[in-house]
Parts: C-alpha cells; sequence; structure tokens
C-alpha cells in the first residue's frame, strides 16, 4: 500500500505595501489621520511614488516611513464609509475602512 502525503501552506504576502490600522478610524475633511503599515514606500521613501486614495479621491501624504504615513483627508471626499487604499510603484495594498465624517 502507497500513502500520499499532501501539505498545502498559505503563504503572507511580503511584497507591496501592506496597512494595519488608521487612526481615527473616522475624521471630518482637512484633518490629518496617521495610518500604519508595512512596506509603505518599497524601501526607498525619498523616491517612492506613494499614493493614498480614499474611495476615488486622491488624499495628500503629509509625511511618509515605510511603517508610518499621514495623510489629510481631502476636501472633496464624500462625506460616509469608505476605504483607504496606498498604491507604491504600482503595487496596491489591502483596503482599510475609513468613515469621512460631514
Amino acid at each position: 500500500m502507497i500513502r500520499l502525503l499532501v501539505l498545502v501552506a498559505a503563504c503572507a504576502q511580503t511584497t507591496g505595501p501592506h496597512l494595519t490600522s488608521v487612526t481615527p478610524a473616522s475624521a471630518a475633511h482637512d484633518a490629518t489621520v496617521t495610518i500604519a503599515g508595512e512596506r509603505m514606500c518599497a524601501g526607498d521613501c525619498a523616491t517612492a511614488a506613494g499614493m493614498f486614495d480614499l474611495g476615488d479621491v486622491r488624499a495628500a501624504v503629509v509625511a511618509l516611513t515605510d511603517t508610518s504615513a499621514q495623510i489629510t483627508v481631502p476636501a472633496i471626499a464624500p462625506a460616509g464609509k469608505t476605504s483607504i487604499v496606498l498604491t507604491v510603484n504600482d503595487s496596491s495594498s489591502n483596503a482599510l475602512a475609513f468613515e469621512v465624517l460631514p
């Protein structure tokens, strides 16, 4: 009798940006929020082409390191629940839930 053993392992993404939290989780227009994560500027924050989007609206980046960023909630962002996504060098992060307050 021959037995075949197959092991399946799940792999965590180890490339591209990964967002872990946004503080505060809701804010009004023109407020600054802090986002924590990993690989947020691909290791070279001086030349990384990082862009944060709140839904369909681009946010201004105030500060950026490989593990933290501060962005300003755009005045034109619609009020309500949305998500924050970071794109660095054509690689997009996971989405974080966020709410733009009226």
